[in-house]
């Protein structure tokens, strides 16, 4: 699909969501954008396989990249070569959007400079272009509007925003905007109004342009159709199986169980490397299950809504 009309529904994916988008395509995303990077050195291991899916779909596909450059222009074009190259190895062509996801925490400071932070994300979204990427840059309206001069931004790239807004707390389920709700700005593409599309615990949004892509269709490729391995645990939440490292920026209480309520049995701290195999969104946070020693798994906090506490390999 090389062309979104405006007032479309999309997701956003990363390493947290499954590989398979069946599910999001049949409950209305026209459009996806898959995380493929994050610095200078990681990359998301599902990309891949979620745009290959998302092909198969009748989903346009775009990516974003979590940035770490802060206010520095020669990071900025060095985070941007790499998400230009991660995009590529997943599968996503030039003439796609390549948004740069720029908020506070996890390796990067969003309070660098007003000037300086709008000069640096240009010259991610510069790097792109020159790729034959279209650019984009995400954030929340307080960033856009307070930490940077958003205008020069928009002043090269016209309408590139891509905002988050919610009017409900996290994981509270919703299908459809308030427009009431809007955080009124210039320069929106696509409003992220939910973090629990239909249920579905991905991220909702909806275009307010029509989106094209420049590039000429992909066959859909042929994939083998597997489900994420989940479960229901007692207390009824989903959990997902997933293999991976988490690296907090600073002190996080191990838990029992998976509840901010459940005893504490152990902390991390910044610098430690976290084994886990599994984790649920629910409640608000992301929580994933660290296998111990003593055959009980120990519990803990990764994510706060859409606000990581750390980083994932």
């Amino acid at each position: 699909m090389n062309k979104v009309v405006k007032r479309s529904y999309g997701v956003d994916v990363s390493s947290f969501q499954g590989v398979e988008l069946s599910a999001m395509a049949k409950a209305g995303a026209k459009f996806a954008i898959v995380k493929v990077s994050e610095g200078t050195g990681y990359q998301n291991p599902k990309a891949q396989a979620q745009v290959n899916s998302a092909i198969a779909n009748g989903i346009m596909v775009s990516g974003y990249h979590y940035a770490h450059f802060g206010a520095s222009r020669s990071q900025a074009i060095a985070e941007g070569n790499y998400a230009v190259s991660s995009a590529r190895q997943a599968g996503i062509v030039s003439g796609s959007y390549l948004a740069c996801d720029y908020e506070e925490g996890s390796g990067n400071s969003t309070t660098q400079g007003y000037s300086a932070s709008a000069d640096a994300i240009l010259a991610f979204m510069d790097t792109v272009a020159n790729a034959g990427y279209k650019p984009l840059l995400y954030s929340g309206k307080e960033i856009l509007t307070k930490r940077l001069d958003v205008k020069k931004v928009t002043g090269k790239y016209g309408t590139c925003l891509w905002i988050a807004s919610y009017e409900y707390k996290s994981g509270t389920r919703l299908d459809n905007p308030d427009f009431g709700w809007f955080p009124s700005m210039d320069n929106v593409a696509i409003w992220q109004f939910t973090d629990n599309w239909k249920g579905l615990r991905v991220d909702g949004n909806i275009s307010l342009i029509d989106l094209k892509t420049d590039s000429k269709p992909v066959s859909k490729p042929t994939i083998k159709q597997s489900a994420q391995q989940s479960w229901v645990d007692e207390i009824g939440d989903t959990w997902y199986k997933e293999e991976g490292k988490f690296y907090p920026n600073g002190t996080i209480n191990i838990r029992y169980g998976a509840r901010t309520t459940s005893d504490i049995i152990g902390t991390v701290t910044k610098g430690d490397c976290v084994k886990y195999d599994a984790y649920s969104r629910h409640g608000g946070y992301v929580w994933i299950r660290q296998p111990r020693a003593d055959r009980q798994p120990g519990f803990l906090v990764c994510r706060k809504g859409n606000d990581p506490w750390g980083r994932f390999e």
